[in-house]
């Protein structure tokens, strides 16, 4: 880590994914854990966010608790990855329950549908923001990250099945970073 990134605690860590947890609905989480781990607090760069990001969509799995565990890690190891799966987790478990027994309650009133309409466009806000910080990132390794981008629509455009796409474009991806990383340090 460099200098003006700051090194948080394991129960500060448990904090703050825990207040992620019960303060997201829906889409939309990535980008909350984006202002709150780089920009905010300024726990880890946004260029490891983003390589997280990365890793955590690749990964099976719920991509929220992916990132977490992979922010965790990041920050503090094994025991980091620990304490942010159980923030991202625990607190937004509780609430649920509690939630889900309330909904049964009020499950007929019409106002109900509008507020989880209005919280979903906010969530797609929140989803875009990411996507644009990501894009200006991918962009600035457009050698290599056009023609994946490009191969990877014609593939959809051609319905070839997702694992087969996965399958070959990852390995010539991953083959074209570590092309560019070392012509870079030469």
């Amino acid at each position: 880590m460099n200098e003006d990134i700051d090194r948080p605690t394991l129960f500060g860590l448990f904090l703050a994914c825990g207040k992620l947890s019960v303060s997201s609905f829906g889409g939309g989480v990535s980008g909350l854990m984006l202002n709150e781990f780089v920009v905010s607090r300024r726990w880890i760069s946004e260029s490891d966010f983003i390589d997280g990001l990365a890793v955590a969509q690749a990964l099976p799995g719920v991509n929220v608790m992916n990132l977490a565990l992979w922010v965790g890690y990041r920050m503090l190891g094994g025991p980091g990855a620990i304490v942010a799966g159980l923030g991202a987790v625990l607190p937004a478990a509780i609430i649920i329950v509690a939630a889900g027994a309330a909904l049964q309650e009020i499950s007929g009133y019409p106002l109900l549908a509008l507020i989880l309409a209005g919280l979903g466009v906010a969530a797609l806000g929140m989803s875009l923001n990411l996507v644009f910080r990501t894009m200006r990132r991918a962009f600035t390794h457009a050698v290599i990250t056009l023609p994946i981008f490009a191969a990877t629509v014609l593939a959809a455009a051609y319905h070839v099945p997702i694992v087969l796409t996965v399958a070959v474009l990852g390995p010539v991806s991953i083959a074209l970073s570590y092309w560019k990383i070392k012509r870079g340090q030469e």
